[in-house]
């Protein structure tokens, strides 16, 4: 008797445990994803109809018509994630830091200018899409020359696609890339 008694509450509680496990609590995290659907769906932004990216995952521009993220030892792949992790100390940061600026200063005719440091080195995930402001306004000159677009009208693209730190405090002001770039795009197509 005991021995069926026992075994009438296991079933119970197997049942309970299926339910609760495979029913109620995938509904309750899929029903918690949908108040914040955009960031459970990958930020994706649309343009024309057609996903270009994600708000959260920068990727590589090089034409000379778009604003230029961080760089990266993974090539912008969402599959991984991670820096090159090297040493201040390791020859090949240095080089790749080397090559980094000669780029830039070709690129953007910056002789003897200051770079800000978000240009030059990868951040921890090398996957970041923002740049920080100052990185922005310094490419301002090449992206004009590109597109014909005035110096005045980039740096109020800028300024509208600025964030500022969280609650005024946390990080920094930044420019999403991404962002920035489609606004270009939707200028040109004017």
């Amino acid at each position: 008797m005991q021995y069926s008694r026992a075994l009438a509450v296991s079933v119970r509680l197997i049942v309970i445990a299926i339910l609760v496990f495979s029913v109620l609590y995938p509904l309750l995290l899929g029903g918690m994803g949908q108040l914040w659907a955009d960031h459970a769906r990958g930020s994706l932004v649309e343009y024309g109809g057609e996903v270009v990216g994600s708000r959260l995952i920068g990727q590589q521009f090089s034409s000379s018509y778009y604003f230029h993220g961080r760089p990266s030892a993974i090539n912008y792949d969402a599959t991984q994630s991670g820096s090159a992790n090297l040493s201040p100390y390791n020859p090949e940061l240095r080089l790749r830091v080397e090559e980094t600026l000669r780029t830039m200063q070709e690129h953007n005719q910056l002789q003897n200018k200051a770079i800000p440091v978000d240009l030059i080195t990868e951040s921890g995930s090398a996957l970041d899409p923002n740049i920080s402001v100052e990185a922005a306004e310094l490419q301002i000159p090449r992206v004009a020359e590109a597109t014909g677009i005035t110096h005045e009208r980039l740096r109020e693209l800028i300024d509208k696609h600025t964030k500022s730190p969280l609650l005024g405090v946390f990080g920094l002001r930044r420019v999403n890339v991404l962002e920035l770039n489609l606004s270009i795009v939707k200028e040109l197509n004017k």
